[in-house]
């Protein structure tokens, strides 16, 4: 009865995803109005076979379909019903780019035109609507990071795998998913990109020119945006290795705040001729950068800097050796700290690093991401057992600076000679700003600078934000949910386009102080929906509690126990020569809240459970009480 029972579940299985299956015939990738044709008969037979059988199509895709379906008006209607009054992106509506893509559909069918001249006619329709600010975001809105290589690479593997000449529902979606963004992205970013620098140039004057350093003679791109008939203001830079076309945001946004908008990259990227160098110069490039800037007739003697990441390690690194004059404040969020944070911590190098390297040095630009090259190497170095000064033999790339840096494991002189080191800090004496998340991959650098400068100069007027933010929301505006994560309201700010400028406005146009920053340390305590404000790191908490490391074992795990234990040896081993096993491959977050932990790497210890509920907050301190007591083994 038993094997009865489980053969006839397999018919039923079998007969439902049988009558689930719709008619698909391949066309050559390259015969592009075939493969068009085809995948509007596939979306065609999606909706029809969903309607006969009454199955509900999920929201996010319902639009799509009908797109590709060619039901163009019926799109708008269900992206605009799908829309909530705060549903914004970067001050854009949500799904922006594929309502503009159904309309111009919708034009090209209605008028018999061709796409471009109905996609220009739309696009050239909503950005002379735009406000300043919205046209300083509407390139990161409607253009990939990558010139559509992940949407292409996505949409050629689903396309090849699909089998033939029949296709599941559930496979059917994948491929229309993926055809979908790879046909929105590859037939509209060459026009948004000519559009909306069509529509930039209409309202503000932008130069671009070539500044060369009194320092050493080098070379340095730099942008300048600014209105129309202004006379001088204050200027706000953004210094920045990541060359590429959308980064004229940062100089747009500053313009369309009332500021004057200069961008300037790093020495042998863009316009300039020098060997890339990252990191090595930027203590005299900035600098340079802002003393020109200061020189110039549409600037009143007031510059200020913002930006994240390396673009925050630029400002830190400009006041090296002095402040210059005209810098009066810096807006550094989750700033990257050569030899500290990247590219390596605690003297252990990221295998991310290497990939950098090329990512920003193979030309003056940008090197497109190539996810393939970047999986294999890691793959097999990992597996090979290769020793990691050996990466660039299994990349087929000599690397020299990959060796440079991985020949200073340590904090020595080569990393200090980057940024302010010891009291070098102590000069520094203008008004900061700096963000960073609890999530963010470069809060250690974030830290090591708001720490120093503070033990430095005790009295500096610096300000720290922290909130529930990852690397990219706390430089720009963190969305409503981060890995599964519904942020508080409270946490939901525009970080970029607002509060940054609220802050320059106060320092540079003596406006009112932002009011989030009620006092120097600013952080938002997750699940409350408040902000703390204190004056100190130290200050946040009211008491600390001591746990010890216990050798005592409840189901298989130590404990974390409150009393000092007596002398004890706990173990770990690892076995370097393992290749089979990756350990700590649950290092990143995600999603943030989750049902259970993964305990069965290392060596875990568990307190007892907490007998009512703590706000944890401040930093977390860990010493040996003896070297005696406590031992590792490898």
């Amino acid at each position: 009865m038993k094997n009865l029972l489980i053969l006839l579940i397999l018919i039923v299985v079998s007969t439902t995803l049988k009558s689930q299956s719709i008619k698909f015939e391949k066309a050559a990738l390259s015969d592009t109005v075939s493969l068009a044709m085809d995948m509007q008969n596939l979306a065609k037979a999606y909706l029809r076979q969903s309607q006969i059988k009454s199955q509900t199509i999920d929201p996010n895709d319902f639009y799509l379909i009908e797109i590709l379906a060619g039901k163009y008006a019926r799109a708008i209607k269900t992206i605009q019903a799908s829309r909530e009054a705060v549903s914004v992106q970067n001050g854009h509506p949500d799904k922006l780019p594929y309502e503009l893509f159904a309309k111009a559909k919708k034009e090209q069918s209605e008028k018999q035109s061709s796409f471009e001249t109905a996609y220009r006619k739309v696009l050239s329709d909503y950005l002379q609507n735009c406000s300043d600010q919205q046209l300083a975001s509407v390139n990161i809105v409607l253009t990939t990071y990558d010139q559509v290589a992940q949407f292409t690479n996505q949409f050629k593997e689903n396309y090849e795998k699909a089998p033939e000449p029949k296709i599941t529902q559930e496979e059917a979606i994948t491929l229309l998913q993926s055809y979908f963004l790879y046909q929105v992205f590859h037939l509209t970013e060459p026009i948004v990109f000519m559009e909306v620098s069509s529509e930039q140039n209409r309202r503000y004057h932008i130069e671009q020119k070539l500044i060369v350093s009194p320092i050493d003679n080098a070379e340095i791109d730099v942008t300048v945006v600014r209105k129309r008939e202004t006379g001088p203001l204050p200027a706000i830079l953004t210094f920045t290795i990541y060359a590429d076309s959308s980064n004229i945001n940062q100089a747009i946004l500053p313009a369309s705040k009332g500021y004057v908008g200069v961008l300037a990259y790093s020495r042998g990227k863009g316009l300039s001729n020098d060997a890339i160098e990252p990191y090595k110069h930027e203590h005299n490039d900035v600098y340079a950068v802002i003393d020109w800037i200061s020189k110039q007739p549409w600037n009143n003697g007031k510059v200020g800097m913002f930006g994240g990441s390396y673009n925050g390690f630029a400002q830190w690194a400009s006041m090296k050796d002095s402040v210059h004059p005209a810098l009066k404040t810096i807006v550094p969020c989750v700033s990257a700290a050569p030899g500290i944070d990247v590219p390596m911590e605690n003297n252990i190098f990221y295998n991310f690093s290497y990939k950098w390297i090329s990512y920003v040095t193979e030309n003056k630009y940008l090197y497109n991401t190539d996810y393939q090259r970047w999986n294999n190497l890691q793959n097999t170095w990992f597996k090979s057992g290769t020793p990691y000064n050996k990466m660039d033999s299994i990349d087929g790339t000599p690397n020299q600076l990959f060796h440079e840096w991985i020949s200073h494991p340590s904090y020595d002189s080569y990393w200090q000679s980057m940024i302010p080191y010891k009291d070098e800090f102590a000069h520094i004496d203008i008004p900061i700003l700096s963000i960073t998340g609890y999530y963010d991959d470069g809060q250690r650098g974030a830290m090591y600078y708001y720490n120093q400068h503070l033990k430095y100069n005790p009295d500096a007027a610096h300000y720290l934000l922290i909130g529930p933010w990852d690397h990219w929301g706390a430089q720009s505006t963190p969305g409503a949910n981060l890995r599964g994560y519904q942020l508080d309201e409270v946490a939901q700010i525009d970080i970029q386009n607002q509060l940054i400028f609220d802050w320059f406005d106060y320092i540079l146009k003596g406006k009112e102080k932002p009011e989030i920053l009620k006092d120097k340390v600013n952080f938002q305590v997750m699940g409350t929906n408040q902000w703390m404000h204190k004056p100190s790191v130290s200050a946040m908490s009211n008491k600390s509690d001591t746990f010890y490391l216990g050798r005592h074992k409840s189901n298989g795990h130590y404990s974390l126990i409150s009393e000092k234990p007596k002398k004890e040896t706990i173990k770990l081993e690892v076995d370097l020569a393992n290749r089979t096993t990756i350990n700590n491959a649950d290092y990143y977050p995600w999603p943030i809240i989750k049902d259970s932990i993964n305990l069965d790497e290392g060596l875990v210890f568990i307190s007892d459970p907490f007998q009512k509920g703590k706000i944890i907050n401040g930093s977390f301190s860990c010493k040996w009480l003896n070297s005696k007591y406590h031992s590792i083994y490898l």
